[in-house]
């Protein structure tokens, strides 16, 4: 099977649930007019619009890139990975399981610096939890954090 209709698939599937996903928050009470569904509204729909082009695109001239069984394991562990990564940022907090998240996917992709992927993981991680926490005034867990008493 192609590589393009099995990807753009996946997207769909995927932009379709998140834009479901999107649709059921709430909308804001107070504050921000457009409220917190805006984002992963237009992400959904733009996911959607990318994967149906990646699956309606011409087939290669030379019949493009094929799937193989070698390239499902890495797929199937970085999407094992994103699931994991979700599902700990409520009691792990965000700086701690971005940081983690950041550094096992960097090694899947062929970093072979442990110190430079933690340099880098642990930067952007403050680096964005102080940004959204401090400046934007945008709260996200803080898990361990609260217990060494760093929030």
């Amino acid at each position: 099977m192609q590589a393009d209709r099995v990807w753009g698939t996946a997207i769909l599937l995927f932009g379709g649930i998140y834009l479901l996903e999107g649709i059921r928050i709430p909308p804001a009470a107070i504050g921000d007019p457009l409220g917190p569904r805006v984002f992963p509204t237009v992400l959904g729909g733009v996911m959607l619009v990318c994967g149906g082009a990646l699956f309606l695109r011409p087939a290669a001239p030379d019949g493009g890139a094929t799937l193989t069984r070698r390239f499902f394991g890495p797929v199937l562990l970085l999407c094992g990975l994103l699931v994991a990564y979700a599902l700990s940022l409520s009691w792990i907090g965000y700086p701690v399981a971005t940081c983690v998240f950041m550094v096992i996917a960097a090694g899947m992709m062929g970093e072979r610096s442990l110190i430079r992927s933690v340099a880098i993981a642990s930067t952007f991680s403050v680096g964005m939890y102080l940004l959204f926490t401090r400046f934007l005034l945008i709260p996200l867990p803080p898990g361990v954090l609260r217990l060494l008493g760093l929030e």
